[in-house]
């Protein structure tokens, strides 16, 4: 959305070129936001759901039930983002017709996939077949505005996957490391150990993040945290006011 305004100047003066930085920029920061999040939740997902919602009539197994939906559900989050920034695209070349159409199809696949995966896999089919409808979706957008602008940088957002995609992994070895070790010196089911837990494993995640991006010098990272830097300034200005 952050992306659009810059699209819709491009596209009023027919820079194909311009437009298909923009939203190569565009998708390699979603890249950089959303994969390490992705894997956040599924390694974290259960800890996290105990520690917010087991207590009361909500039980270990509720915990497990939910953790595993979440699990499922995680990879859509890449799918809805990149949606969220090729419609609005499509949009600005005056084309409202197309992700109406791709938006249509996706959710008869979704219908499909629920239909299909509940019968093998129970109420965990609804979030996997939600995941897949919403990545099917994004990467027919993406063919077809490749095709509409004539290309998309699509090596350096491979190459940024790539590379995002291997600190993510350092991050969620060094995550499920420190909570596995963590669970066993720091034992105990209330709400103080569990958010200890919890809570140290994001910050020794945050931090293998962080190397990972440095080692592999992935620009996208430094991109994010300018971003983020300037947001909390601004923000930091306004209270100030």
């Amino acid at each position: 959305a952050a992306a659009l305004p810059t699209v819709s100047q491009h596209a009023a003066r027919d820079e194909l070129t311009g437009i298909r930085d923009t939203v190569s920029r565009a998708l390699r920061l979603m890249l950089m936001l959303n994969v390490p999040a992705m894997v956040g939740l599924m390694v974290l997902g259960q800890p996290i759901v105990e520690m917010i919602f087991e207590h009361g009539n909500f039980g270990s197994d509720d915990t497990s039930a939910t953790a595993a939906a979440l699990l499922f559900y995680a990879p859509g989050l890449i799918g809805y983002s990149a949606v969220r920034i090729t419609v609005p695209c499509f949009y600005a070349l005056r084309n409202s017709l197309t992700p109406a159409y791709v938006s249509a199809g996706a959710v008869g696949i979704n219908v499909v996939l629920n239909l299909l995966l509940v019968q093998v896999i129970g109420y965990r089919g609804l979030a996997l077949g939600a995941s897949i409808a919403a990545l099917v979706n994004a990467v027919t957008l993406l063919v077809l505005l490749h095709g509409s602008l004539g290309g998309l940088d699509v090596a350096r957002i491979r190459r940024a996957f790539l590379k995002i995609s291997a600190a993510s992994l350092i991050m969620g070895i060094a995550v499920f490391a420190t909570h596995e070790w963590l669970s066993a010196a720091w034992a105990g089911a209330g709400l103080l150990a569990r958010l200890g837990r919890v809570t140290c494993s994001i910050v020794i995640g945050v931090v293998a993040l962080v190397g990972g991006a440095r080692v592999l010098r992935i620009d996208e990272f430094d991109q994010a945290r300018r971003q983020l830097l300037a947001r909390v300034g601004r923000g930091s200005a306004k209270m100030v006011r």
